[in-house]
């Protein structure tokens, strides 16, 4: 119901008359119709091999250069064959994208049962699953944590690595992976598990960067030459950092986090297991916390570890209040201000106050992630294909707490 919802929502800037504005009054704004002709989409360009990122007279992205890593920008040139305008590109693209909701859901229901209904009845589902591309790399990451409930660690890498090559977050889930072989099965193992992720990796970029590397590298330069977005604490708070700056600072503090809650997880690992799902939680949320840009829809990057692992209910809540008074906030706004010549509005200030409420949480579900337990009790008297996996011990560790 909550796709239909979102398409529902989606679907009121489906026009002919194009950008008029009710993309941002009606809350329908999203990326994959602005970037249709943004992108060359429109024109069949394929990604990457002759594109380029230009900064004269202002930075823009030419020639089939995307903002996404490869696998991402592959299926937006695929579905834009399908289609002839941009309000097509959003039906066929939510057609295509509404099936890795579902996996998600069906995955994390049979991990977990009820608790799936975190994601599945979730208001950022509605928000935001057709809003950009990123539920293919949500539901490689949930496809990673299934393989590793079922003891196929290497498989669980090689989708940490296909997910990487859809959205750079999914990487976050190696390290405490790799330390959880290594804390189970020793060094080769682990070495084996490492290998399986970063060449996963290195398969699906090699080609494109060889073919023309400027093209390739353009989705990270493009990155790393921007300043923090509006909804961003980094904006808000300190407006006047330079690109440069702010790089070192959100990448020494994510860094800090992420070094902090996996030396953390190896000093309270249990039984010598590692805690890879706390741990790879905490750090999701470190660097929600502290990335330059946050856009809308990363938040369905945690939604999936409020299902995972056992916090109270009442953080859900908390995290969903505060995003969508940053999503109604910041798009009302951009109205107010682009349309009607208001800037210090009452949405403007829901914006500001939703941005700070959400640094808040993110900063307390890093801690709260990382003492919680995995919530996966429920099925581990009868582990996945009798494998005795993962299941099986955290049953007896459930049993004897």
């Amino acid at each position: 119901m909550l796709l239909l919802a979102g398409f529902a929502l989606k679907a009121q800037c489906t026009s002919p008359e194009g950008w008029d504005g009710r993309q941002y009054g009606r809350l329908c704004y999203n990326d994959i119709q602005a970037l249709y002709d943004g992108r060359e989409i429109d024109r069949d360009v394929f990604p990457y091999v002759h594109g380029e990122l230009r900064t004269d007279p202002e930075t823009s992205l030419v020639g089939g250069a995307i903002e996404y890593p490869v696998l991402t920008g592959i299926f937006m040139w695929a579905t834009g064959l399908l289609v002839n305008d941009f309000n097509d590109y959003l039906r066929v693209s939510a057609l295509l994208l509404a099936p890795f909701a579902l996996a998600t859901a069906a995955l994390l229901a049979r991990m977990t049962a009820r608790r799936a209904l975190m994601w599945a009845a979730a208001p950022a589902l509605a928000l935001y699953a057709f809003h950009n591309w990123d539920l293919l790399a949500v539901c490689a990451a949930v496809v990673a944590i299934w393989m590793w409930w079922r003891d196929r660690h290497v498989a669980a890498a090689v989708a940490i690595g296909v997910g990487a090559v859809l959205k750079l977050y999914p990487l976050l889930l190696l390290a405490p992976l790799v330390l959880y072989v290594l804390s189970r099965s020793g060094l080769r193992r682990a070495s084996r598990v490492a290998g399986a992720g970063v060449g996963t990796m290195v398969a699906f970029n090699l080609p494109f960067a060889l073919i023309n590397f400027d093209g390739w590298w353009a989705t990270y330069e493009f990155h790393s030459n921007r300043t923090g977005n509006y909804d961003s604490i980094w904006t808000l708070g300190w407006p006047s950092l330079s690109a440069e700056t702010l790089n070192l600072i959100t990448l020494g503090l994510t860094a800090a986090f992420c070094l902090g809650a996996l030396a953390w997880g190896w000093w309270k690992r249990e039984g010598s297991i590692y805690p890879f799902l706390p741990v790879a939680g905490a750090l999701v949320a470190a660097f929600l916390l502290w990335n330059k840009v946050h856009s809308p829809q990363y938040t369905l990057w945690i939604l999936p570890f409020f299902v995972l692992l056992r916090v109270r209910v009442g953080w859900w809540i908390a995290y969903s209040l505060v995003d969508l008074a940053v999503y109604v906030g910041v798009f009302r706004w951009f109205y107010e201000y682009l349309y009607e010549s208001k800037d210090f509005t009452f949405f403007k200030k829901l914006m500001i106050a939703g941005v700070w409420g959400r640094a808040v949480v993110l900063l307390a579900l890093y801690v709260v992630f990382l003492r919680a337990r995995p919530a996966l009790e429920r099925f581990l008297s009868q582990p996945p294909d009798n494998v005795g996996g993962v299941g099986d011990r955290l049953s007896a560790q459930a049993r004897s707490s």
